[in-house]
């Protein structure tokens, strides 16, 4: 049995929430692979499946913390939380934020508005460890993602470029983190 360390209730239903380890890699892994498939299918890719070797996963838990949704104890979406992120916010980063990653859902869970609260919980999660605030970044021309970030209260700080991609760095406003 897993040891949940939250719950999420909204519309969509009950939702638990649990700290991934070693033993659930190829989980994670699909859940990621399964995400930039769906996201083959759209205008802008912004992930790749062979992206996530298993080497790539492994690193992922050495260098932040993944967590995992759960409903009815299936695993039905993912994110992860790092204590930095100097490489996509080079002199903009910042000790004290949380940096929210792989944010991602089984594509039967998708449009129920579980990202905003796995971001919303994440959020809480980072106040709890007392941190600053919460920060992520995407990629500038995926446009709905743009989108549904500057709705749920995320203001941009920057933005930057790795080779062909170019990226916005978003900080969620200090008074909706706070109040949350």
């Amino acid at each position: 049995m897993y040891h949940y360390l939250d719950q999420i209730s909204c519309e969509a239903g009950l939702f638990h929430i649990r700290q991934a380890n070693l033993d659930d890699l190829e989980l994670v892994r699909s859940l990621l692979i399964e995400a930039a498939t769906w996201m083959g299918t759209l205008s802008f890719q912004q992930w790749k499946p062979e992206q996530f070797t298993e080497e790539e996963v492994q690193s992922y838990f050495d260098s932040r913390d993944i967590y995992l949704l759960c409903s009815n104890h299936e695993v039905i979406g993912m994110c992860t939380i790092q204590d930095d992120d100097p490489g996509y916010w080079g002199l903009l980063n910042e000790s004290g934020y949380s940096y929210l990653h792989r944010l991602t859902l089984r594509n039967s869970y998708r449009g129920q508005n579980l990202s905003k609260e796995m971001i919303n919980w994440a959020a809480r999660r980072s106040k709890e460890q007392q941190r600053k605030g919460l920060r992520l970044d995407t990629a500038a021309q995926n446009a709905k993602l743009n989108s549904l970030y500057q709705k749920l209260g995320f203001e941009p700080k920057g933005s930057g470029q790795k080779g062909d991609r170019h990226y916005v760095l978003y900080e969620m406003n200090t008074d909706l983190y706070n109040s949350l």
